[in-house]
């Protein structure tokens, strides 16, 4: 049995969605019979996936200690060897655990009591006695030299570490120093390129047929990310943003409605959140459409909030080219051949896209304001045949790699 972390289904954010099923689907296509996902219900579950049964299994960094989904109460049923826990069951019966810390997480910077979940999590195995294998994540940067030191205990103890971008290729290097092993500390790519796509059972009639149809039109898509709008100023304080992110999505949006008088534009929400949520995607998506006005009107189509990973990859692989905020939105366009350009609020995005050979295709958010990020995406926009051109020369190799790195872990957890 392997039990994987931090990969939670059902946290509306469909990125770390994407991480959970495309490592589920990757070990089950490699024999991987029982697999057991950490995610935020009550107890054991039996889910059937479209790629594998999985057993879903309660685990929330929670002060109700009594709950059974308590991430303390699993840590101490584990180290005394009690059953109250569903989630100390399953590493208890496992090979090994996986755990990609959300992608991004493994850090103090999201602050004390995420970087504490990340670490407990991970003890849970290690102090079990159980083999940790860290799935391909970005690593850090730690702010905090306690933190560091405690991230830096938690690599050597791990029976293999993969991070997915250079700089935290980099950090793993000096934190292990001597400890570092080649064979067992990699550099790979986001597990999400590999990511299935599936399409919706439910689209509105009139999007379904611009998507599955032959267009006269360049049907584009944007991803506007609740994190960056719903809260603008905090997060132009927060991420040093050039400008507020609504101004830097209305001139994205005006600037290629104006560039093509026949584009239609999908607003694509990645994280589903209810729209009084500061991170909902299609609250910010609403909102664009009311700044854009009548230049909206029959043009500008906002996908619903419904769709899962797999559907919403169907939708991107789709399109005629798509920008996004979202990390991973974008690794679901690009990966599927579309011409893409990522919108960078941190370092991670240029980190991944540089490691899949796609480093020029990102725009930095902290360095260029609204007209001048409106002028990148025309660029990219109308270069959107040739970028399609290299995509289609390079995605081939890229999923090979992935499929090959997904090969070595499950050699490594023993499938």
């Amino acid at each position: 049995m392997l039990t994987l972390f931090n990969a939670a289904p059902d946290t509306g954010n469909q990125g770390v969605s994407a991480l959970c099923h495309s490592a589920v689907a990757g070990l089950a296509r490699r024999g991987a019979a029982n697999i057991a996902v950490a995610d935020h219900g009550r107890g054991q579950r039996r889910a059937r996936w479209e790629h594998a049964n999985v057993d879903l299994v309660g685990l929330t960094n929670t002060r109700r200690f009594w709950r059974s989904d308590s991430l303390k109460r699993a840590y101490l049923c584990a180290r005394i060897g009690a059953g109250g826990s569903a989630a100390a069951r399953a590493v208890a019966r496992s090979q090994a655990v996986l755990d990609i810390s959300g992608g991004d997480s493994f850090t103090d910077l999201y602050g004390y009591q995420r970087f504490q979940t990340m670490v407990l999590t991970k003890r849970l195995a290690l102090d079990s006695g159980v083999p940790l294998i860290l799935l391909p994540q970005k690593l850090g940067p730690f702010q905090n030299s306690e933190n560091f030191e405690t991230a830096k205990e938690i690599l050597r103890r791990a029976s293999a570490v993969w991070v997915r971008d250079f700089d935290s290729f980099r950090l793993l290097q000096t934190a292990l120093a001597e400890n570092f092993d080649p064979d067992r500390h990699r550099l790979g790519v986001d597990i999400a390129i590999a990511l299935p796509e599936r399409r919706p059972d439910e689209l509105p009639r009139l999007l379904m047929r611009m998507l599955s149809e032959p267009r006269a039109y360049p049907l584009v898509g944007l991803n506007v990310s609740g994190l960056l709008c719903n809260q603008a100023d905090m997060a132009r304080r927060n991420f040093s943003l050039a400008d507020a992110h609504p101004a830097q999505a209305q001139a994205v949006a005006e600037a290629l409605l104006k560039t093509d008088a026949s584009l239609r534009l999908v607003l694509i929400p990645h994280v589903h959140r209810p729209l009084g949520d500061p991170e909902s995607d299609l609250a910010a998506a609403n909102g664009l459409v009311a700044r854009l006005g009548p230049l909206a009107e029959d043009r500008v189509h906002v996908l619903s909030d419904s769709l899962s990973a797999m559907e919403l990859k169907w939708v991107l692989a789709r399109l005629d080219w798509f920008a996004g905020a979202r990390m991973h939105a974008t690794i679901g366009a690009f990966s599927s051949g579309v011409a893409t350009l990522g919108l960078g609020y941190s370092d991670k995005v240029r980190g991944v896209f540089q490691e899949c050979g796609f480093g020029t295709e990102v725009a930095d958010l902290r360095l260029l304001n609204a007209r001048q990020l409106a002028e990148r995406t025309v660029v990219s926009f109308l270069n959107r045949t040739l970028m399609r051109a290299n995509l289609a020369r390079r995605v081939e190799g890229l999923q090979a790699r992935a499929s090959r790195e997904m090969d070595q872990i499950a050699r490594q957890v023993g499938v």
